[in-house]
């Protein structure tokens, strides 16, 4: 399991085992970044979230499209909120330098601007209270309001190129694919589909390998004793990518003031 993964459900059931007389704490974010990590439900009859961050770690990020005969970055519509004024400060920043952010490459650039920490801790302060999260949770069980953020964690942004994601094989190409892993790879002791899905057993160690068969990029991705073979999209997003780490030496909340906030 993904070490974040870990970490929410750890998170959740510490919050439960100190604070379940006063709340009632749900797991419910996992692989689904649009949805918060852990929902709680006070028994005074109030509901909000807390995030999970297990740092360093991303903390929220959006899509800009350089307009090379603007010079000028566009702020995506297909981002899942709206521009905000920290948005529109960041872009500004960049567009004075466009040429320089527009060839970051997916190895990126810092945006190293003034005021920059105070920008970028607002920006996912707004960003998580639009998702109704009122807390974080973070390293060592350190509880505190998202407010607070930039007095908790180092910020820092970073535009840089980001691969959409990944899928199944799909129908049509599970026998061409196969095909290609047992003529390519000699240590495959097994492959078999379930549906639009491609499994194979290896003697190697695979994780992670990638490679091409006819125009697309695939990878071995591991599922307990099995490697389930992920199409690699071929779909590439600018992203501006917020990024935390823990301050050191910073006391979170103490016990009685986040059950002030719960009763």
């Amino acid at each position: 399991m993904n070490t974040w993964k870990e970490f929410e459900k750890q998170c959740t059931a510490y919050l439960n085992q100190k604070f379940g007389t006063y709340a009632r704490f749900t797991h419910q974010g996992g692989s689904d970044s649009t949805v918060p990590d852990i929902f709680v439900e006070t028994r005074s009859g109030n509901a909000f979230y807390i995030d999970a961050k297990h740092t360093p770690a991303q903390c929220g990020q959006f899509v800009l499209i350089p307009d090379f005969q603007s010079e000028t970055f566009l702020y995506s519509p297909k981002n899942a909120s709206a521009v905000n004024v920290y948005a529109k400060a960041i872009m500004d920043y960049m567009n004075q330098d466009f040429r320089m952010f527009a060839q970051a490459g997916t190895t990126g650039k810092e945006i190293a601007m003034p005021n920059g920490t105070s920008i970028f801790s607002n920006w996912i302060v707004q960003m998580y209270q639009e998702k109704g999260v009122q807390f974080f949770i973070t390293n060592e069980n350190t509880i505190f309001p998202i407010s607070q953020i930039a007095d908790y964690f180092y910020i820092t942004a970073k535009y840089r190129i980001k691969r959409s994601g990944s899928g199944s094989v799909g129908k049509t190409r599970i026998e061409k694919v196969a095909a290609y892993i047992k003529s390519n790879y000699y240590e495959i002791t097994s492959v078999h589909s379930d549906k639009n899905k491609l499994f194979v057993t290896a003697l190697q160690e695979l994780h992670n390998e990638r490679f091409e068969c006819d125009g697309n990029e695939y990878m071995f991705s591991k599922r307990g004793n099995v490697y389930e073979i992920r199409r690699l999209s071929n779909t590439f997003h600018a992203n501006v990518i917020f990024s935390i780490t823990n301050k050191s030496g910073v006391q979170g909340m103490c016990d009685d003031d986040f059950i002030r906030c719960l009763v």
